[in-house]
């Protein structure tokens, strides 16, 4: 038990870099859901955009890493702004399980064409500043500073856009009630474009910060963490994303350190505690940690 709570600062500092990234995924998620309904199981795919295309900017093409990332990002989010011209926005009268699984066909497609032009198994992306630094009990990269950072900056502009711009109310109307945000002149259909862009920006976002490696195979994993991190926050919650994605991200690391330190229990279940985390919101509160519960009249 001294071992564990001697390595508590680490496991503290490992899981807010992992819960950072589920963050802006987690975000990503209930943007999508909240403008259209739909749950976009793709949006994994938008995190290996972000790594891939700053690789390739980076490294590749030799640009600057502060322009690579920022091109990365607005690449990300013209893919994001294309999937839903070309799909999502011709089946917006299919029902939303037809578009739901359209998404998933999305990911597949994604997933292929990441493979086709960067076919190796991993790429090192460059680190932004490169080394470590030392911290009570822990030792952590200095790229965790920029996880941390750009993820409070993300998640302030986030919230300025819906607090603050036309654009970003007319989506939280459409949230709360889209047959009647038609009826007062929103148009839906762009708040669903500017979802899924923004979404897409969001996960390119966590793709390139998610250093020191990117590969065509890195969006299933941190899609289905983003998403366990958006159920355990509250789906369509856009901020309970960022108590999700930190929730998770502990969790994490706690438990399987516990039960490594402690119990002596092998690591390699670590995968399975998102898992086991979403199952337990799902049986025993639905709507997440800051959902609402919904009132039926019977």
């Amino acid at each position: 038990m001294l071992d564990f709570l001697r390595n508590f600062p680490q496991y503290l500092a490992n899981g807010m870099a992992n819960g950072c990234l589920y963050i802006l995924v987690a975000m990503g998620f209930n943007i999508i859901y909240n403008s259209t309904g739909i749950i976009n199981f793709a949006q994994g795919e938008f995190s290996m955009f972000g790594g891939l295309f700053t690789y390739a900017l980076a490294v590749s093409a030799g640009l600057p890493i502060p322009l690579a990332a920022l091109l990365a990002v607005l690449a990300t989010g013209a893919v994001g702004g294309a999937m839903e011209r070309l799909m999502i926005h011709p089946l917006r009268r299919a029902g939303v399980l037809t578009a739901i699984i359209a998404t998933v066909g999305a990911s597949i497609f994604f997933k292929s064409l990441g493979r086709v032009f960067w076919p190796s198994e991993a790429y090192k992306v460059p680190e932004f500043t490169p080394g470590t630094f030392r911290l009570p009990g822990a030792t952590v990269s200095k790229q965790f500073l920029w996880v941390t950072g750009l993820t409070v900056v993300c998640v302030a502009l986030v919230y300025l856009f819906f607090s603050r711009t036309r654009a970003g109310k007319a989506m939280r109307a459409c949230s709360v009630n889209r047959q009647a945000a038609t009826l007062v002149g929103i148009n839906v259909s762009r708040m669903s474009l500017y979802s899924f862009v923004l979404a897409a920006a969001l996960g390119g976002a966590a793709g390139l910060i998610n250093a020191p490696f990117a590969s065509y195979g890195m969006g299933l994993e941190i899609g289905i963490k983003g998403f366990t991190a958006s159920v355990v926050g509250g789906l369509g919650n856009t901020f309970g994303a960022v108590v999700g994605g930190l929730v998770l991200g502990l969790l994490e690391e706690l438990i399987p350190g516990f039960l490594n330190v402690v119990l002596g229990v092998s690591t390699g279940y670590k995968g399975a505690v998102s898992a086991i985390i979403l199952i337990a919101v799902l049986l025993f509160r639905p709507q997440g940690l800051l959902g609402r519960g919904i009132a039926e009249k019977v």
